[in-house]
């Protein structure tokens, strides 16, 4: 079975073997086309070094210690992923490059804008302290600007963040210490004015009643005193922390490598080749599954072996093909000689297999002989024509 699917592939593609080399050499130009029209594509990078700590929040506590698994690098690349998905980051990027003047083509382009952008910039960690930022684009000017401002919109956004949340806490707190500055103010005008209806004695001691309420008095004054100056001290934290937010924000994050023009583009001929392996990989398959195809699809007897596999019959003889190449002219004469050799060489086929298909049936029902004699007839015939012929 094997060698007639074989025998199938190998004839229907010699049939057709231009046709089936088509597809090949139509995906090889593509292939070239494709390397010649497609712009090269540049790329920029930046890495930068990221410190858990900076030297001033451990000075002035301006950040708190987050207990976490993931590294610096990490959590940086977390959450520039997640900027990257906003479209507010995105128009910030782009309004800090040469696109900004694209803005203004109406919502759709603006929306396509945006896409290429979000998918020209990305992020990668480089162990645990340090981030790649790496932008693209077919322009190396744009591809350097696209990757700076990549990298100063991410530090605007951390140092807003800080920012917004350091005057959230100094709004909560300014109402915070106005409360309990009232509740100290009034704890202790509530112990003066008991101290002054109940003056001390000239001799001896205070009852004990008295003693136990300007004990409980003196100790809501404590409790409201350590109360505001608990809260004085975190408002002042959270000033603190505003004023400092931009230079700790550029300490914790410092470029090492700032993003440069590229030179040249950044497809290697490594991958070229394999884009262009890719277009001939293609075109094979598509030449094998037109031969499958065309195999699947014939149900043509082609072989003595599809005689065995396809009508469960012996094969008893084959005729020879014995035909030549047409040629540009043929003369009547050549014609009538080549006919008459052509039927020759069949009779002389069919006269040489007779006895042995004699021998292998001669117990059998059925009488070949008027079939030879006719053959031996029509081949005395063929010889006469060709003896009047030469």
């Amino acid at each position: 079975m094997v060698r007639l699917v074989l025998l199938r592939v190998l004839e229907s593609y010699f049939r057709h073997r231009w046709l089936y080399l088509f597809p090949i050499v139509l995906m090889t130009a593509a292939a070239i086309a494709f390397y010649f029209v497609t712009d090269p594509i540049y790329i920029s990078d930046g890495i930068v070094f990221v410190q858990s700590e900076s030297y001033l929040a451990s000075l002035t506590s301006v950040r708190d210690a987050r207990l976490t698994w993931n590294t610096p690098a990490q959590e940086t690349k977390n959450e520039f992923g997640e900027l990257l998905q906003t479209d507010a980051f995105i128009r910030s990027v782009i309004d800090r490059t040469d696109l900004e003047a694209d803005m203004d083509v109406g919502p759709a382009g603006v929306r396509e804008l945006m896409k290429n952008v979000r998918e020209n910039v990305w992020v990668q960690s480089l162990g645990d302290n340090q981030v790649l930022i790496s932008a693209s684009d077919e322009s190396p000017i744009l591809a350097q600007q696209l990757a700076s401002s990549a990298f100063e919109t991410y530090l605007q956004w951390k140092i807003n963040s800080d920012k917004n949340e350091s005057q959230a806490a100094q709004d909560f707190f300014v109402d915070l210490v106005q409360q309990y500055k009232s509740d100290l103010d009034n704890a202790r005008q509530e112990l003066n004015d008991y101290l002054v209806n109940h003056p001390a004695p000239l001799r001896g001691e205070r009852l004990p009643t008295e003693e136990l309420q300007i004990q409980r008095l003196q100790a809501e004054v404590d409790l409201a005193a350590s109360r505001y100056a608990s809260v004085l001290e975190k408002d002042e934290n959270a000033r603190l922390a505003s004023a400092q937010t931009e230079n700790d924000v550029r300490q914790t994050y410092f470029l090492i490598d700032s993003p440069e023009i590229p030179d040249k583009p950044g497809t290697s001929l490594k991958e070229t080749a394999v884009n262009m392996i890719v277009f001939v990989v293609v075109g094979v398959i598509l030449s094998v599954s037109g031969i499958l195809g065309a195999v699947l699809i014939d149900r043509s007897i082609r072989f003595p072996i599809d005689v065995h596999y396809v009508l469960q019959l012996p094969t008893l003889t084959q005729v020879p093909d014995v035909t030549q190449p047409k040629s540009r002219k043929k003369s009547r004469f050549g014609r009538k000689v080549k006919a008459a050799e052509t039927a020759l060489v069949d009779d002389s086929s069919v006269a040489t297999d007779k006895d042995s298909v004699l021998n292998g049936m001669e117990d059998d029902q059925f009488s070949f002989a008027p079939l030879f004699e006719k053959q031996d007839s029509q081949h005395e015939v063929a010889e006469a024509d060709l003896e009047a012929v030469r």
